[in-house]
């Protein structure tokens, strides 16, 4: 059998309820070779989030190196989102507390060092607001050229789901986003308006919880938490916000992308936030982002399905 080459990568996180989701799959997918988690304040606070990361590692029985960030966005106050993922950002579970350590490096020199150590074939998945990758590269302006792509769940097409015009994740530090969306980095974005159509269904879930272990319960018993909060967004199913973008490099066929210009306003106002997509070419600027315009829901639970049975 021919051996699967694994490509180094780096998620940057804030969990929360999808993120636990996007790190357990991305932990069992055979061909990621994880070089660290780097956490963020977002969904929650930094100590939440920080000690969340530690933990799923530990559930999925894994040694990787879990670096502390950002506590909150470059330039202003910590927005979280609480309401929706708990005080803990683990919806209603708790997690076998981890007594590993954090890593000795912050999270800005772990992402430079192996941007260095992997001499270009570093991918970075994004699942929070993008404090970390944007302060890196505020620090080594030489980064984005060592970094051969990034997946950022986060940004819109015309919706927002913390303000009308603004998805949580840019809203949070839109001045880290527009950083690293001008950087030059191949980036994909991995939006609102994608996302809320990749769900687990109440029927799906039912096939999670027949599964053996404990790590698909816990994402069956998070599933379930998020069905009833998020259902005012979307009443089909469990939305798979963080793990849709997880699963990109995974299988890049699991969504349609088109490069286009994008910018991110970064004022204050109704518009803070937002995501601007260029569709039609009117800016005349040259297109810096590939967005995310469809996904196939089906290739992504063949893949949450397939990792998820790996803990049996």
């Amino acid at each position: 059998m021919k051996q699967i080459e694994k490509i180094p990568i780096i998620i940057d996180t804030d969990p929360g309820v999808d993120d636990t989701t996007a790190l357990i799959m991305s932990m069992a997918w055979p061909g990621f070779d994880i070089k660290g988690l780097t956490t963020v304040g977002g969904n929650v606070e930094l100590k939440y989030t920080g000690a969340n990361a530690k933990n799923i590692v530990e559930l999925c029985g894994c040694t990787i190196a879990v670096a502390k960030g950002a506590e909150g966005p470059l330039y202003k106050n910590l927005t979280t989102a609480s309401h929706i993922h708990g005080i803990n950002g683990m919806g209603s579970i708790e997690l076998k507390p981890s007594k590993t350590e954090f890593s000795q490096q912050a999270a800005v020199e772990l992402i430079y060092d192996q941007a260095v150590a992997c001499k270009g074939a570093l991918r970075i998945l994004t699942l929070g607001p993008l404090t970390n990758l944007g302060a890196a590269i505020l620090k080594h302006p030489d980064l984005p050229g060592m970094i051969h792509s990034v997946v950022s769940m986060g940004g819109a097409m015309g919706v927002g789901n913390v303000t009308p015009a603004a998805e949580f994740n840019i809203y949070a530090d839109p001045d880290a986003a527009k950083i690293v969306f001008d950087s030059g980095i191949h980036v994909t974005m991995v939006g609102l308006d994608v996302t809320m159509k990749t769900v687990v269904t109440i029927e799906d879930n039912k096939k999670i919880k027949k599964m053996s272990g404990p790590v698909a319960q816990v994402v069956a018993a998070l599933n379930e938490y998020a069905l009833e909060k998020e259902s005012p967004f979307n009443d089909q199913g469990a939305i798979m916000h963080d793990p849709l973008a997880a699963a990109v490099f995974m299988d890049p066929s699991v969504i349609v992308t088109k490069h286009w210009p994008v910018d991110v306003d970064c004022r204050e106002g109704l518009t803070r936030g937002m995501t601007l997509v260029d569709r039609y070419g009117v800016t005349d600027k040259v297109p810096n982002v590939h967005v995310a315009i469809k996904a196939d829901n089906k290739k992504f639970m063949s893949l949450l399905y397939q990792t998820l049975e790996s803990y049996n």
